[in-house]
């Protein structure tokens, strides 16, 4: 999990130093949902919805970054799999390609990490799949999606999307056409426990911006997040002489989390982001943190988006929450 993330904080670095290369018009949007299939006997049926960024390298190569949810719904109530006990909820989070054949047939082809609820955990996940994309903006596709932990996590699903180009989102430069002013933002951050969806998270933060061209700014960020819930966790240990142990200790319920990072906007709203930093937690517990997001600014100051906050202690909660904002100028 925490080699994907790292993967996509670097990928938003490299599309930040290619920027000014690419040719805005080359990248889309689409939001699509899914129904399918199970192909084992513990799910009957499988939906779910998700929002895709694609990057057009050619006219037939493209590249994907998708994310989204999808539920799987359990037959009879597990008869016969009583191991699973709860339904397959899992937001997946891939990158790909699409290679068009023709004018609209492509092949496509994904690969990354879902990352269920409750006791399912996180799994690698690979799609291929083949489609028509047509000019209108309509994308339909027929798809296997294989959550590899369990052979019961696999399905055959019909997505139908539509897709824009990006500039289509709003119709104002996001770095305010040009204008170096720094921006202070603040938001509220409700969201989850990535391992326990029923463990709510609340959380708040500041951030600084500072534009360093149309579509790329640094940001500056604090905050304070705060789990409703903690967890007894035990864990083995290895001291200097070589003797094994169970370390027992229990997850803290607040943090302080203070970042650094970058965010690319790839249309006049649509943007993708990446952090990293130090979360100073109760009980002494401090922890590198990395947070890849994307979301909406628009024109008027609101800031809405998704996050997740990856933390590299076992006492510190994973987070994946929404993110409510909004954007003050500062050198008016």
């Amino acid at each position: 999990m925490k080699h994907l993330f790292l993967s996509f904080f670097i990928l938003t670095i490299l599309c930040t130093m290619a920027a000014h290369a690419q040719t805005p018009s080359t990248w889309r949007v689409g939001f699509g949902i899914d129904a399918g299939v199970s192909t084992s006997d513990a799910f009957k049926y499988a939906l779910g919805a998700d929002i895709r960024v694609q990057k057009d390298f050619t006219q037939h190569l493209s590249g994907t970054f998708t994310t989204g949810f999808s539920h799987f719904f359990e037959k009879d109530h597990f008869a016969n799999y009583t191991q699973y006990g709860s339904p397959y909820n899992v937001i997946p989070v891939k990158l790909g390609v699409k290679y068009f054949v023709a004018n609209n047939l492509y092949l496509g082809g994904e690969a990354g990490a879902g990352f269920a609820f409750e006791q399912w955990g996180t799994s690698f996940l690979w799609s291929p799949s083949v489609g028509l994309a047509f000019k209108n903006g309509i994308d339909l596709s027929l798809k296997y999606e294989d959550y590899t932990k369990d052979k019961a996590t696999k399905n055959i699903a019909l997505r139908l999307a539509y897709g824009f180009g990006a500039r289509r989102l709003a119709s104002h430069k996001t770095a305010g056409n040009g204008s170096k002013d720094l921006e202070l933002g603040i938001s509220i951050n409700p969201g989850v426990n990535i391992e326990s969806a029923d463990n709510h998270i609340l959380g708040g933060d500041v951030t600084l911006y500072k534009p360093l061209s149309d579509n790329v700014k640094f940001t500056v960020s604090a905050g304070y997040t705060h789990m409703f819930k903690s967890y007894y966790y035990s864990y083995g240990l290895t001291d200097a002489a070589g003797n094994n142990y169970i370390n027992n200790n229990s997850t803290v319920k607040n943090v302080i989390p203070v970042k650094v990072g970058l965010r690319l906007y790839l249309a006049d709203t649509f943007y993708l982001g990446g952090e990293a930093g130090v979360g100073f937690a109760t009980k002494r517990n401090t922890s590198f943190v990395y947070t890849p997001s994307l979301g909406f600014q628009l024109k008027n100051g609101i800031d809405v988006g998704v996050k997740y906050d990856n933390y590299s202690s076992r006492l510190i909660q994973d987070a994946l929450s929404v993110k409510l904002g909004y954007h003050f100028k500062l050198n008016k």
